[in-house]
């Protein structure tokens, strides 16, 4: 009987919609990332309401010890017809989680996706040549607008093309768990 060990784990809520519509138009072309995704990077704006509003969410974790949650400047990302995000994960300065808000989500737009760094392994010795086993390269979570999802930050993401004329948008954001609260 086949068994599957070492699964990657995320959390899926429905937040609900939290208004953010303000900020869509202050988003900007950004020269960091290898896409041409609009952010809000840089751009000054109050998050305190929207951190309030997901912040229980990260409390329902199950953290073995808790602690302050210290929450990053989040961002908002702007994917247009033609747009989307090359893979890449949060592992720098410190963060150990991290999330994404989806506040507009057309049909058919891009899909955030995460990889299956196991798939390569597969791959790279023949393995999927010896036993028929579903290891995708990337697993796309079913979410829809005003769901939140929180994850490792080391787990590598994506969002795939955008093929609409609709705005797809999305607050990301990271964050580190402090010291223990006694």
């Amino acid at each position: 009987m086949i068994q599957y060990c070492f699964p990657t784990i995320y959390w899926h809520f429905k937040v609900g919609k939290i208004e953010l519509d303000d900020l869509i138009d202050s988003c900007v072309s950004n020269n960091e990332w290898s896409c041409n995704v609009k952010t809000s990077r840089g751009v000054e704006y109050n998050w305190d309401g929207f951190l309030t509003h997901i912040s229980p969410y990260f409390l329902q974790l199950p953290y073995k010890k808790k602690g302050s949650i210290k929450f990053d400047t989040p961002w908002m990302n702007v994917y247009t017809n033609g747009c989307y995000q090359e893979p890449h994960h949060h592992v720098s300065s410190g963060n150990q989680l991290s999330y994404c808000y989806f506040l507009k989500l057309p049909v058919n737009s891009g899909k955030f996706g995460f990889m299956n760094e196991n798939y390569r392994n597969y791959c790279l010795n023949d393995f999927n040549d010896f036993i028929d086993i579903d290891q995708p390269e990337w697993g796309y979570p079913d979410v829809k607008e005003g769901d939140l999802l929180i994850f490792p930050s080391f787990l590598i993401h994506q969002v795939t093309y955008q093929a609409v004329n609709k705005c797809r948008v999305t607050i990301s954001g990271n964050l580190k768990i402090g010291q223990v609260i006694e």
